[in-house]
């Protein structure tokens, strides 16, 4: 998935500073951080103490996957670390999953989406596209994402604007949304300066808490002296 992580809140309390000062110099010794860092699927990793409570250490971690940060914690039981380290703790480490929390409402971020893949530079919309996303064309012939980023790096190709012009229709219902829209591009295809109305319909999924287009389609154009289509 585009922009795809797992992440993990993992809080450890030590008992005192000298217990802290332990776990602090085995985190940082080889079989500590360095190992998590470079376990298969760890992104990132950063380590944390509180203000009120020294003695409360914190780590942040970002995984590709659910199952090789699991895949990690089997590891670490198996090597003896937590049999080192829980000696060291006034309770058991609490290793909990977390998400991004999003302030705004699904229909706003599935707005500021759509924007995005109206955006002049592609770039910025295919950043809230799924990697198997696929766009249907006005001849009806598919174009996968690979093949999009192709068409749009093409030198015979130049987008000169792309705005949205209206939301037509949205509907969510759970995890996945539609929406219909009409855009308004300016752009030049080998030398034929094209100035279109199209409507569009863009299939959403809610993956790992962000909402992705898991399907697109566009109508063929039309000129802006035309009447627009009415919904």
């Amino acid at each position: 998935m585009t922009e795809s992580c797992y992440r993990v809140c993992a809080i450890f309390s030590l008992i005192d500073q000298k217990c802290k000062n332990t776990f602090v110099d085995w985190c940082n010794g080889p079989d500590g951080l360095s190992v998590t860092r470079s376990y298969d699927g760890c992104q990132s990793l950063k380590m944390f103490e509180s203000r009120e409570n020294p003695c409360k250490v914190v780590i942040w971690q970002k995984w590709d996957s659910k199952d090789q940060q699991e895949a990690y914690i089997k590891h670490r039981h198996g090597d003896g670390t937590f049999d080192l380290l829980t000696p060291l703790m006034s309770a058991p480490p609490d290793i909990s999953p977390i998400k991004e929390m999003v302030m705004k409402t699904d229909k706003e971020q599935i707005i500021d989406v759509i924007k995005a893949t109206c955006n002049k530079d592609h770039r910025v919309g295919m950043a809230h596209t799924h990697d198997d996303c696929v766009f249907i064309r006005p001849t009806g012939n598919p174009l996968n994402m690979e093949g999009w980023n192709a068409m749009m790096t093409n030198e015979n190709v130049r987008v000169d604007s792309n705005e949205l012009v209206s939301i037509n229709k949205m509907k969510i219902v759970g995890d996945m949304a539609f929406v219909c829209y009409t855009n308004h591009g300016k752009f030049n295809y080998m030398g034929t300066e094209n100035d279109d109305i199209a409507v569009l319909t863009s299939i959403l999924q809610r993956v790992d808490g962000k909402w992705m287009v898991i399907h697109g389609q566009r109508s063929s154009g039309r000129s802006p002296n035309e009447d627009l289509p009415h919904f």
